[in-house]
């Protein structure tokens, strides 16, 4: 599918409880064509807090983020909630990995992405998941009423 056929995403939410990486995620996104729009918030709560006012397309999240809340366990939250279904998240690991990547399954990350992110991977990652949700918004009545839903996932070491 090409670029010109995928739904650009409008708006990110960055939740990124370590400064230099969150600068360095929004100088990445800025690649983007069009670029989106960039929230960010430091913690599970304040990311929390921010979808219950505001819309995003797409989380990044840190999967050791500071706080009550874990990145894992953030996206427990957000898939467990019936009005952040639309969301697609990435979750970036930097722990052990086969563990991590256990955990990020589990908790219903869409893509797996490992630190130290490269841009070009991270923009890549992002134009797969727009191809991916573009594939199936036809299907999302349907799959509605006739399935559960099942998770596009994808891992990058």
């Amino acid at each position: 599918m090409g670029n010109n056929e995928s739904t650009p995403i409008r708006r990110i939410l960055i939740v990124e409880s370590y400064g230099n990486y969150m600068k360095s995620l929004s100088s990445h996104l800025a690649g983007l064509v069009p670029p989106p729009e960039i929230l960010v918030a430091a913690d599970a709560e304040t990311a929390m807090a921010r979808l219950q006012t505001e819309t995003a397309d797409l989380v990044i999240v840190d999967s050791r983020l500071r706080g009550k809340m874990d990145g894992f366990d953030l996206c427990r939250a957000l898939r467990s909630s019936e009005s952040n279904q639309h969301l697609s998240i990435i979750l970036l690991l930097s722990g052990h990995l086969s563990l991590e990547r256990y955990k990020g399954i589990s908790a219903g990350a869409d893509l797996l992405l490992h630190r130290p992110v490269v841009k070009e991977e991270l923009l890549r990652m992002i134009q797969l998941l727009l191809e991916s949700r573009s594939e199936h918004e036809g299907d999302s009545h349907r799959a509605a009423t006739e399935n559960p839903p099942v998770r596009w996932l994808r891992s990058v070491s």
